[in-house]
C-alpha cells in the first residue's frame, strides 16, 4: 500500500473501516473439498496444494495444515499400534511353539 502523503511503498496501518476479509466458502464449496477428500492419493495431493499455495483462501489454507498435521500424526500412531502388535504376537507365538 502506498503511502498517501510521501507517495512511498511502506506499511500503512488501515482505517478504521477497513478490514480485510478473506473469501467466505459456501456450503457446497465445502462439500466438495470434503468429498474430494474421499479419494485416496488426491485427498494428499489437494492437502499439499491447499496447504502451500497463495492463491488459496486463509480459511482452507489452515484447514488443509491442520489436515496435514492430523494426518502425521495419525500415521505415527498407527505405526507404533502396528509395531506393538507384530511385538506381541510374535512374542505370542514362541511361547506357544518354543516347547
Amino acid at each position: 500500500m502506498r503511502c498517501p502523503n510521501c507517495g512511498n511503498d511502506i506499511p500503512v496501518a488501515a482505517k478504521a473501516g477497513e478490514v480485510q476479509q478473506d473469501k467466505v466458502y459456501s456450503v457446497m464449496q465445502w462439500f466438495g473439498s470434503m468429498l474430494l477428500m474421499l479419494v485416496p492419493g488426491v485427498n494428499i495431493v489437494l492437502l499439499l496444494v491447499w496447504a502451500f499455495s497463495n492463491n488459496v483462501g486463509k480459511n482452507k489454507k489452515n484447514w488443509a495444515i491442520a489436515s496435514l498435521l492430523m494426518f502425521v500424526v495419525i500415521t505415527v500412531l498407527l505405526i507404533i499400534i502396528c509395531y506393538a502388535a507384530y511385538s506381541m504376537f510374535i512374542s505370542m507365538f514362541d511361547s506357544m511353539f518354543s516347547e
